[in-house]
């Protein structure tokens, strides 16, 4: 960062790391050891769509993308119908064991970047949900927690959701020291966006 971008307070942006998202399975042991968390075996891939791009065409172009790249025949996936106010869609991922859910993001991730879509990527999101009683196969309900990679700044934050419109700030502070050993962190908290209404459980 130059002179001039310091006195003006600009910063250089971060490269997209998507290999980062490899970190999860860690985050993933490190969270049901410290918290009694366990993934939901959903996530999402969330991207907005060029102004004037109906979605339609938009939805069929990465079905498309999907189909036809290496390894998509291991990809369950659905692109959410409606946007929200902000005209944000999402790519919702479903896989049986978290280690290929998380290679299906990175996936859904790199052929979106390959195919030209890198500057309408913002985040992927991972649902976590308290673990279910001992003898019970499935997670115990939606997700309560979840951890949002940010594509543009190749880092993590953790986001807990408590009710309508509201966020638990504590729990979420607190699981950014858990999880420092195991993912790159988002440092700037104004960066940690609430992500309400998700289609990931």
């Amino acid at each position: 960062m130059g002179f001039l971008d310091a006195l003006l307070g600009r910063t250089k942006p971060v490269q997209a790391n998507l290999d980062r998202l490899f970190g999860l399975p860690g985050a993933q042991i490190t969270l049901e050891a410290s918290e009694g968390l366990v993934p939901t075996r959903e996530a999402g891939v969330c991207f907005k769509p060029s102004a004037g791009q109906a979605f339609d065409a938009t939805e069929r172009e990465i079905s498309a993308m999907l189909a036809d790249g290496e390894g998509a025949s291991a990809v369950t996936a659905k692109l959410s119908e409606e946007a929200d106010e902000f005209g944000y869609r999402w790519v919702v991922l479903r896989a049986a064991d978290f280690d290929t859910l998380v290679t299906q993001v990175h996936f859904v991730n790199s052929t979106l970047q390959d195919h030209g879509f890198g500057p309408q990527l913002l985040c992927s999101v991972f649902g976590f949900v308290a673990a279910s009683p001992p003898g019970s196969s499935t997670p115990g309900g939606p997700a309560s927690t979840y951890l949002v990679y940010l594509y543009k700044r190749g880092s993590f934050y953790p986001f807990v959701p408590t009710g309508s419109e509201r966020r638990d700030n504590e729990t979420e502070l607190r699981l950014k020291v858990v999880l420092g050993q195991d993912l790159t962190i988002e440092a700037d908290l104004d960066r940690w966006f609430p992500l309400w209404r998700l289609p990931v459980h």
